[in-house]
């Protein structure tokens, strides 16, 4: 039974839309075990009806009291809520990630790339050149990185490249991997990979 338990695939699936939307899957034998992000609750009409709402309202103001409270008497602002991570920051994430699993995996891993995308847009042509310039060596390495290993698969109608775009200010992408081990394998990766993403993260603070 331990046997068999060890020897089952695990997927990590990867995955960053044209939206900018980076969303993570984790499931054994097809049942999910992690998603991030979580999967948004059923809408309910009974939830914006007028009691409804006025009841959150007033939950809301005694929470925004409470931590004004509490940020008075600590005598520190209250934060605001932090920004959201910029594409390129998301890229980053991704080629690290990508990185450290293929680093501790070796052959143990099977890869399957399903699409490998970044469309480069900004408010003016010489930072995009800029942005190309930034971008393609990383998804460049990535595919380095990836081309090491035996059981990497990659279809021939696979899209693969970065391309500008003078006539848009958004850098879209589209990037979706497919990371396959097995249950014995995971506790290992996952140590490495957590620390390797702490101590880019840990240096990434300090410039």
């Amino acid at each position: 039974m331990i046997v068999f338990i060890l020897i089952l695939p695990v997927t990590l699936s990867l995955k960053l839309d044209e939206s900018g939307q980076l969303r993570l899957r984790l499931h054994i034998l097809g049942i999910p075990l992690y998603r991030s992000p979580k999967r948004q609750k059923r809408v309910r009409l009974s939830h914006y009806s007028k009691r409804a709402m006025a009841r959150r309202k007033k939950k809301e103001e005694r929470r925004q009291k409470k931590k004004a409270k509490r940020c008075e008497e600590s005598g520190a602002s209250p934060t605001p809520p932090p920004d959201k991570a910029p594409l390129i920051d998301k890229i980053s994430f991704i080629t690290d990630l990508a990185t450290a699993l293929l680093r501790r995996s070796l052959s143990h891993a099977r890869v399957r790339v399903d699409c490998l995308t970044v469309t480069v847009g900004s408010s003016d042509a010489a930072k995009t050149a800029i942005l190309c310039g930034v971008i393609s060596p990383a998804l460049a390495f990535l595919l380095e990185t990836l081309e090491q290993f035996s059981h990497l698969h990659i279809s021939p109608n696979t899209l693969v490249g970065v391309a500008p775009d003078f006539t848009s200010e958004h850098t879209q992408a589209d990037i979706r991997l497919h990371f396959r081990l097995h249950v014995v394998h995971l506790a290992d990766i996952a140590l490495h990979t957590l620390v390797h993403i702490l101590r880019n993260s840990s240096k990434k603070s300090k410039h």
